[in-house]
């Protein structure tokens, strides 16, 4: 388990690694699960870039942070998902190509299958995602509007490391000069934590939090649902100077799995 931890964490964070070298690393663990879903790699995307529509199914914080040059943003956790791929299909009849995070994240590939199960044909998955794409192919991707992206600006794992408590620390570091944040996004709030002391704010709307935190001289304590989300919010908590933050690590999954007694604040 822990030899795969190290292997992920190299490939998602290594600013020195070609693609290729991330295809031939990668397990793509998610692949024997939908396996029906087509997927293209990243020499063939690059390619075939401009005679493809390319799809990120992420949030909408994700796509305006880090995405691939020309992608359109259709999220998957958006109501007319569907309806607005028949839309586009409808008058553009070329490949549409899905991608979100990388090897672990299952929004690629449930978009594929929404589409294939919609009747929705000549689809297919970038499952290597955005991360790999932004070092490999930075001329054709977009870090907070810049293209190229200065590879210099993509943040380490070392530095959200240095922002990062177990739930245990999170909850020690709460007292009345911190400001505690759940930037979950609604259908994701099935379990609620620290219910006394936590603000609701989905990643796309947390940048007034940032701004009252830097005027009251506050620390930002922030989780999401299992450690992912958190990563571009952190783009912007460095772009607005803000450096007293932290993420509980894991988010809500890491708080379930320390199995932590009741607090004060729940």
């Amino acid at each position: 388990m822990i030899g795969k931890i190290v292997i992920l964490i190299f490939i998602l964070f290594s600013p020195s690694l070609h693609a290729s070298t991330f295809e031939e690393s990668a397990a793509f663990p998610l692949r024997n699960i939908y396996k029906m879903t087509p997927v293209i790699s990243h020499d063939e995307l690059y390619e075939k870039l401009n005679d493809v529509i390319v799809i990120d199914v992420r949030s909408k914080y994700e796509y305006d942070t880090l995405r691939i040059r020309g992608a359109v943003h259709l999220s998957i956790a958006g109501v007319g998902f569907i309806s607005e791929l028949k839309r586009i299909r409808k008058t553009d009849q070329r490949l549409m190509v899905f991608y979100c995070n990388g090897i672990t994240c299952k929004k690629s590939y449930q978009a594929g299958e929404k589409a294939i199960r919609n009747n929705i044909s000549n689809i297919s998955v970038f499952d290597l995602g955005i991360f790999a794409w932004a070092k490999t192919y930075p001329h054709e991707a977009t870090l907070l509007g810049e293209s190229p992206v200065p590879l210099e600006k993509l943040l380490t794992q070392e530095k959200l490391s240095q922002h990062t408590l177990s739930p245990a620390e999170f909850i020690q570091k709460i007292n009345r000069n911190t400001i505690v944040v759940d930037i979950r996004e609604p259908l994701q709030r099935d379990i609620v934590i620290l219910r006394k002391v936590t603000r609701l704010a989905p990643s796309d709307r947390i940048l007034r939090l940032i701004l009252r935190a830097k005027e009251e001289q506050k620390t930002l304590l922030i989780y999401d649902a299992v450690g992912k989300q958190i990563q571009w919010l952190q783009y912007l908590l460095e772009s607005e100077g803000l450096e007293d933050y932290y993420f509980m690590e894991e988010g809500i999954r890491g708080y379930i799995k320390a199995d932590l007694p009741l607090t004060k604040y729940d």
